[in-house]
């Protein structure tokens, strides 16, 4: 009778570790849960659409796509960028980071002012295509005439870019 305890004991131990790490882990998992994004005074105009050129706060912006102005910092997050000519605009690069499949893609897809606060959100698109021996960095630009007092710039999933400094 003991041997068949012990076999019991042993079995229902096994399924209660082998349920647990199926259950537990997937509980457990904080990074399912993505980051709240902050309110802030969207751009956008009534019908949803962004414009690609026009004013937030006191400042006036143009959205610049990677054709329009690479970047040449191959890390994830952003910096600033400026011409050394007098008075030119800012350049907000925001990067992904180095790829090494095609397709993966950053764009603006909102911004505003939360107070002295300039708030832009991105989405990335993972890369989807087949490996190749280039690598590429995805990014876009915020052209402004001049900085908020602060910037925040956050992805869809609530991710927070960091500032780097430019190569």
């Amino acid at each position: 009778m003991n041997k068949l305890i012990k076999k019991i004991a042993c079995a229902v131990m096994a399924f209660t570790l082998i349920a647990g790490v199926f259950t537990g882990c997937k509980a457990n998992n904080s990074s399912a849960v993505p980051a709240e994004l902050p309110s802030f005074t969207s751009v956008k105009d009534p019908s949803g659409d962004l414009p690609l050129k026009g004013t937030v706060g006191d400042m006036e912006y143009q959205i610049l796509s990677q054709d329009q102005m690479g970047c040449y910092n191959k890390s994830r997050g952003y910096y600033i960028d400026q011409l050394e000519q007098l008075n030119s605009p800012m350049f907000i690069v925001i990067t992904s980071g180095t790829q090494t499949a095609e397709g993966a893609e950053i764009r603006i897809v909102d911004f505003g002012m939360q107070d002295s606060t300039l708030v832009i959100v991105v989405e990335e698109t993972k890369a989807t295509g087949d490996k190749f021996t280039g690598l590429e960095c995805p990014c876009v630009s915020l052209e402004v005439d001049h900085l908020s007092s602060d910037l925040l710039i956050v992805s869809t999933t609530g991710e927070v870019f960091e500032h780097i400094t430019p190569a």
